[in-house]
């Protein structure tokens, strides 16, 4: 029988470190550089298939057809988020690129950790877990749920109505001096004019 703290502390890693690494990525990375149009939309439905497959665990009993939904809606939703990576590859430095392979590793070891909670609330002698631990794993399920709908909504609100979005424009200048090496083609105009 596994120590049911020990196993509670590997479940929370994968979730820690991804909040963390999404933390540093939305403000040190986009904050500084800035979204265009299609990442103001696509991130908070990025954000929006996570939490739809976290909200299953959260407010349906564990089932065979809501557990299938909660794969399928896992699966579906770590393919989602890899949309951008191909503009990504031109717009973003090593540094971004690198904080998105750890988010993409954690992306489905958060969906195993928040399966394992689920099976804990639900079942937990599944798992051979303690069941006194069930109200705090319940707390984290709908904790996690709060927090992804907290995101979402910051996501929303600061990208789209408080924060001025990049011009197609500007992203089009970003690229041609990232593919030339050289300065932002209106840094040179406005020094010299």
């Amino acid at each position: 029988m596994m120590s049911s703290m020990f196993v509670l502390l590997l479940v929370v890693i994968p979730m820690a470190l991804q909040a963390c690494a999404l933390a540093f990525d939305e403000f040190h990375y986009h904050h500084k550089r800035g979204l265009p149009r299609w990442e103001c939309i696509g991130h908070p439905l990025d954000t929006l298939t996570v939490l739809a497959v976290a909200s299953i665990s959260c407010f349906f009993p564990l089932s065979s057809v809501s557990f299938i939904a909660f794969v399928v809606g896992g699966f579906l939703s770590c393919l989602f988020v890899t949309k951008d990576e191909w503009i990504h590859a031109k717009l973003c430095d090593a540094g971004e690129q690198w904080l998105h392979s750890i988010l993409f590793v954690c992306h489905p070891m958060v969906f195993v950790s928040t399966a394992m909670l689920w099976s804990w609330r639900d079942k937990p002698h599944v798992l051979g877990l303690d069941a006194t631990f069930v109200s705090q794993v319940s707390m984290m399920l709908l904790g996690q749920v709060v927090l992804l709908a907290v995101f979402l909504v910051y996501q929303v609100i600061y990208w789209n109505f408080v924060r001025q979005r990049v011009s197609d424009s500007d992203e089009k200048l970003k690229l041609q001096a990232k593919k030339s090496g050289s300065a932002d083609p209106r840094s040179f105009v406005s020094r010299t004019g």
